[in-house]
């Protein structure tokens, strides 16, 4: 099991007073051994609510999913969006993902959300550009 702390800390209109009583934490992201989905990196966003620091939104950069032992990069659609989040611990994809295309004649990831599974569908060849996850965000 691998852990990584982030000290990242993203404060918009927030005024912090930190040598007051104020106490920052940084948030904890474990990664499982058998985790079906990766990343490379992942940028929490946080805000003051009732003066509580809360995450907001987490950004995972380079997002994949493992399917027949490899990592493997897939399609932009709200089923493989919210399962993502959902296998990293949030409740659902929110605007804010970015796209980039995958190439003809190619196979990429999709979540087949009658067996609950992850499987590869293929591009075909239609000269165009299939879109894939470059970051997805969660809430």
């Amino acid at each position: 099991m691998k852990t990584f702390t982030l000290a990242l800390l993203t404060l918009s209109s927030v005024s912090l007073n930190v040598f007051a009583d104020t106490t920052l934490s940084a948030s904890t992201i474990t990664l499982k051994e058998n985790e079906n989905v990766s990343f490379e990196r992942a940028e929490i966003n946080m805000e003051q609510q009732q003066g509580i620091l809360v995450n907001t939104t987490t950004t995972y950069y380079a997002p994949q999913v493992w399917i027949n032992g490899r990592l493997e990069l897939f399609f932009v659609g709200s089923t493989n969006g919210n399962q993502f989040c959902e296998e990293r611990g949030h409740n659902q994809e929110i605007s804010g993902s970015t796209i980039t295309c995958g190439e003809d004649e190619s196979a990429y990831g999709d979540f087949d959300w009658y067996n609950q599974s992850w499987g590869m569908k293929s591009t075909g060849s239609k000269n165009q550009c299939y879109q894939l996850y470059a970051t997805i965000k969660c809430k």
